[in-house]
């Protein structure tokens, strides 16, 4: 990614992807969901025409469920607005995918609006399709970023913008080697939708960040979600 495909990430497509998804965390405290947080990450928010959807990582459902196997207390809660967090039940998904990485639920859209946050319209704007050297663009909540000072939640909100480098199907891939030097840097940002970014187009809703290992960072693409919230399981 240029220097000026940069600033235009950070100064032009950042005010319009942020308010498409938010932090998603693991909390073991009884009293607030402020203080005992064990892990964190990312989801989206997608209006199907047929369902309001929030998407996140296969694993990030499947890490709650081991974790809260030897500690029952463990509850999942998410920011719409990071002063409110939101207790949420994955207990029932729409559907998940390991192979896709993803997971979906339907949500009562009352608190995304009322948290500023808003669904990507992917009946109006469906998704198109990725090829290597495409750039997309997305906004993460890493861990390292996450504070709490005066009881009061703070999640750092890091955009990233990379390029893709290999299509395989409804997966592909970016190099990020270059770009984030601790590993640790991108714990959390798993479940951020991601954007296919084009100078003077608008913002197209492209995929979901799932997995990275060494140097390297996976997407599934949004073509996998079905309108109903269900998960391809065929890929033509």
């Amino acid at each position: 990614m240029t220097p000026t495909q940069k600033i235009e990430l950070t100064h032009c497509f950042e005010p319009q992807i942020r308010q498409f998804g938010g932090p998603i965390f693991f909390t073991t405290s009884q009293e607030t969901p402020l203080s005992g947080i064990t892990a964190s990450g990312s989801f989206g928010l997608v209006d199907t025409g047929r369902k309001k959807l929030l998407v996140t990582c296969y694993h990030v459902r499947e890490t709650f469920q081991q974790e809260r196997s030897a500690h029952p207390d463990l509850s999942m809660w998410i920011c719409f607005n990071t002063t409110k967090p939101v207790a949420f039940a994955p207990e029932r998904p729409v559907d998940g995918d390991r192979r896709f990485d993803i997971a979906t639920f339907e949500i009562d859209p009352a608190p995304v609006v009322s948290g500023g946050r808003e669904f990507f319209p992917l009946d109006r704007i469906p998704a198109p399709p990725i090829a290597v050297d495409d750039s997309v663009g997305f906004i993460g909540f890493p861990g390292y970023l996450r504070s709490v000072v005066d009881d009061k939640l703070g999640f750092g909100r890091q955009p990233y913008g990379v390029c893709v480098q290999s299509v395989d199907g409804l997966r592909f891939h970016a190099d990020v080697s270059k770009m984030v030097t601790e590993p640790d840097h991108l714990r959390g940002i798993s479940g951020s939708p991601c954007f296919k970014l084009r100078s003077g187009r608008p913002i197209q809703l492209v995929g979901f960040a799932t997995a990275h290992a060494i140097g390297h960072l996976c997407f599934s693409h949004a073509r996998c979600l079905n309108a109903d919230g269900s998960i391809v399981r065929t890929v033509k």
